[in-house]
């Protein structure tokens, strides 16, 4: 019996010589993994994650705003329509 086991993709993170805005040294990610209880492939993958929840949208782009033709079905279709004016105070678009 064969065992495989699927290789995941990996990469090298070549650490600063010192802290700077967009790096961290070694002595900077020792601190955090005796401070976190973490490894230090966990630290790594924790800021990731945190940078990719950060800076990457959480839904489906869509097709951006509505025309103005969509805009006139959804008030056609809508209960408010014949609401006077005056009791609108406001609107979402």
């Amino acid at each position: 019996m064969t065992l495989t086991t699927e290789k995941s993709e990996s990469f090298l993170l070549r650490l600063r010589k010192q802290d700077t805005p967009t790096g961290v040294s070694i002595s900077t990610i020792e601190l955090l993994m005796n401070q976190t209880g973490l490894s230090k492939t966990e630290v790594a993958h924790l800021a990731l994650r945190q940078f990719a929840d950060r800076y990457l949208p959480k839904y489906e782009l869509d097709d951006g705003p509505l025309t103005p033709a969509q805009v006139s079905a959804i008030r056609a279709a809508s209960p408010a329509t014949d609401l006077p004016e005056e009791r609108i105070t406001k609107r979402l678009y």
